[in-house]
C-alpha cells in the first residue's frame, strides 16, 4: 500500500484521484504494452494480431485486479463483523 500512497502524491496520481481513476504500476505497464502494440500495428499490418492479444491480456488483467480488490474489501468487512460480534454474556 506504500507504493499507492507515493503514486497518489504525484501530479498524475492527484489527477487520477480527482477523476476517480485507479492508477498503479499494473495500469502503467498495461498502457505502455498497448501503446507499443499500437505502434507496431501502425508500422506493420501483422501487428494487428499482437494488438488484439495485448488488448485481451489487458482486459483479463483488469478483471483479475478488480476481483482482487473486491475480495480485499470483502475480507476487511468480514474481519470488522467478526471483531464487532461478541458472544452473548460477554462484554467488550
Amino acid at each position: 500500500m506504500m507504493n499507492q500512497e507515493l503514486i497518489d502524491r504525484t501530479m498524475i496520481g492527484k489527477v487520477a484521484k480527482r477523476f476517480d481513476f485507479k492508477f498503479n504500476a499494473y495500469y502503467i505497464f498495461l498502457t505502455l504494452l498497448n501503446l507499443a502494440a499500437l505502434a507496431l500495428a501502425i508500422y506493420d499490418a501483422k501487428g494487428l494480431l499482437i494488438l488484439f492479444v495485448t488488448i485481451g491480456f489487458s482486459l483479463e488483467m483488469r478483471l483479475k485486479l478488480t476481483q482482487r480488490e473486491e475480495q480485499r474489501i470483502t475480507n476487511e468487512l468480514l474481519e470488522e463483523i467478526l471483531e464487532n460480534s461478541v458472544p452473548p454474556g460477554r462484554a467488550k
